[in-house]
């Protein structure tokens, strides 16, 4: 059941398994600090942006327009005038890429071995399944998404899988430990929260479409025991250290190598397709194309459920204007794009039943209590966002429609 989040989460507590790199003492210390330094930028000082924008930039942007600020883009442009809204950005922006520069150095000691050891792994619980002629989306090509160095897909070696094990010990410096120590937490939120919303709902077959390196995907299995759980993804290091690491978790997941606009299953193979934090990373033709693939893979009287932030259209404009800086600065170029995307009718377009649509706003597993979690889950509750705050409760958006 969900429990509430030790607000002192620290990067020492991340779950380990077999191919978890997290280096030596002054490696752990060195990342404890980033990480801790990025949630006092977040939450200090980002706490204190509103009341900057309040107290002197709206002002000064009705003296001198003669109006406020009508979206998120004009805050964005006055606030980064002002030297406290740069202060902000300059030093989220340098903590970013302190983040990836406090594991690289451990992920560069432990290659060759580590993939060696992820290469002669003995598959015992799931599956792998790789192709070299995959194409890979430019909206992955073309930037380094998080501004990790490679993105998700570089190889630097034959059967290279270390840009995996930086995303997978990178996020949970990222997050200082509040997605839980399995970097699990929206996955998880996710899984029980169908389990509580629709529980008439039991998956046979399961599908989540861009796992990355398994994190949100391995909760399926334990709230849907009985499932067969299939996960996809399009790049080759990710696919490498999500079996292993899965293999080391003992999780019977069985993942594939593929490009989610473009699958290779049959159709009709499953009860519930689902994506976690993914559609705010892929350009809007690859949504619609992905979408059309969700829909072709599901089962008639099956579900689509997919989880992602929450959009600037739901919010106010300071808001939107917080959340929306990634798109600029964190080399989140495709977020601006999804946000303003209607997704009943993308999913309407896709073949999904318009009238089943769904769109619901949950809180985070590990940052809320079991009373609040399912009072969410089970009554649609909603309540204020929290945006840019990883110490209060979190809120994510999900969109789910029936075939």
């Amino acid at each position: 059941m969900p429990v509430l989040r030790n607000a002192n989460a620290s990067t020492v507590g991340q779950a380990p398994h077999e191919f978890l790199q997290t280096g030596g003492h002054d490696d752990l210390s060195r990342q404890t600090y980033v990480s801790a330094l990025r949630m006092h930028i977040l939450n200090q000082i980002g706490g204190g942006m509103r009341d900057v924008y309040e107290r002197r930039v709206k002002p000064d942007f009705k003296k001198e327009q003669g109006r406020e600020p009508q979206n998120q883009h004009e805050v964005r442009r006055a606030m980064l005038k002002d030297h406290y809204g740069r202060t902000w950005s300059s030093m989220m922006r340098a903590c970013q890429e302190m983040v990836w520069d406090s594991v690289i150095p451990v992920i560069e000691r432990a290659q060759p071995d580590l993939n060696d050891r992820i290469h002669g792994i003995n598959a015992r619980h799931g599956s792998v399944e790789l192709n070299p002629d995959v194409n890979l989306p430019r909206y992955l090509t073309a930037t380094d998404i998080h501004i990790m160095p490679g993105n998700y897909y570089t190889e630097r070696t034959l059967n290279d899988a270390t840009q995996a094990a930086l995303y997978d010990r990178g996020v949970y410096v990222y997050q200082n430990g509040f997605a839980g120590p399995y970097c699990d937490g929206i996955g998880r939120s996710m899984a029980e929260f169908i389990k509580q919303r629709f529980p008439d709902l039991q998956p046979r077959r399961i599908l989540d479409v861009g796992c990355t390196v398994g994190h949100n995907t391995v909760p399926f299995t334990e709230v849907f025991p009985d499932a067969e759980v299939h996960a996809v993804d399009v790049a080759a290091p990710n696919i490498r250290y999500a079996h292993a690491r899965c293999e080391s978790l003992e999780k019977p997941i069985h993942f594939h190598q593929m490009n989610a606009e473009n699958m290779t299953f049959e159709d009709n193979s499953f009860d519930l397709v689902l994506s976690v934090i993914m559609f705010h990373e892929t350009s809007r033709v690859g949504l619609r194309n992905i979408l059309r693939e969700c829909h072709r893979v599901l089962r008639p009287g099956g579900m689509t459920i997919h989880c992602e932030l929450p959009r600037t259209t739901d919010m106010d404009i300071f808001d939107a204007f917080y959340i929306d800086w990634d798109a600029y600065y964190n080399n989140e170029p495709y977020y601006a794009a999804y946000t303003k995307t209607d997704m009943k009718e993308v999913m309407e377009k896709a073949g999904f039943n318009g009238e089943t649509y769904v769109q619901d706003m949950i809180p985070d597993f590990y940052m809320s209590s079991t009373e609040e979690f399912l009072a969410a889950a089970v009554g649609n509750k909603k309540k204020d966002d929290a945006h840019g705050r990883w110490g209060e409760t979190v809120k994510w958006t999900t969109y789910s429609a029936w075939k």
